[in-house]
């Protein structure tokens, strides 16, 4: 396991952003690679992951979102952690999982994939917990949002005949017309 480092430390807030946020995407579309996925786990002296695209549609409004996130493999099934940095509530994602769980995702040969995404519970989640959390990995976030229990979410592929996700009508840009 590399050693914490100073330097992924100072470049976290500097990346962590909108516009940060909105370039790692482009960054693991065109490469694979994140660039705050990296400065977090080479931050806590963690050893690095591979990241994926994860694309959900919204809950309520129907308007795909599209995530980075770092996953583990379960066989052909791919494992993502809700940590939400801590925080006392679940990400927006996986809201959007638990409503909606059909969704896309882009792994390992960065191809567009649609996939079934559920939250692990019970003895499932606990066998997937210890293994992501081996290293220590995630420890520091299960404190933080303590009494939440942190979603772990198991996305594997869509087998039989693949519908297309539905799609959200456009809000209307600019002011409503008079009338």
């Amino acid at each position: 396991m590399p050693a914490p480092s100073r330097f992924w430390r100072r470049v976290i807030p500097i990346v962590s952003n909108p516009r940060g946020l909105a370039v790692d995407r482009l960054l693991v579309r065109a490469t694979g690679h994140s660039l705050i996925g990296r400065a977090y786990l080479r931050a806590g002296g963690y050893a690095m992951r591979p990241h994926l695209l994860l694309e959900t549609t919204h809950w309520r409004s129907g308007v795909r979102r599209t995530v980075v996130l770092p996953y583990t493999e379960d066989g052909d099934r791919l494992v993502v952690v809700g940590s939400h940095g801590g925080r006392p509530t679940d990400p927006i994602w996986a809201l959007n999982v638990r409503a909606r769980p059909q969704v896309r995702v882009r792994a390992r040969d960065r191809r567009w994939r649609l996939a079934r995404a559920h939250v692990a519970e019970g003895e499932e989640r606990e066998r997937l917990w210890r293994a992501i959390t081996a290293e220590g990995a995630y420890r520091y976030y299960e404190k933080q949002a303590h009494p939440r229990v942190i979603p772990v979410v198991v996305i594997a592929p869509e087998t039989g005949p693949v519908p297309a996700i539905p799609r959200a009508p456009a809000a209307p840009r600019g002011r409503a017309p008079r009338g």
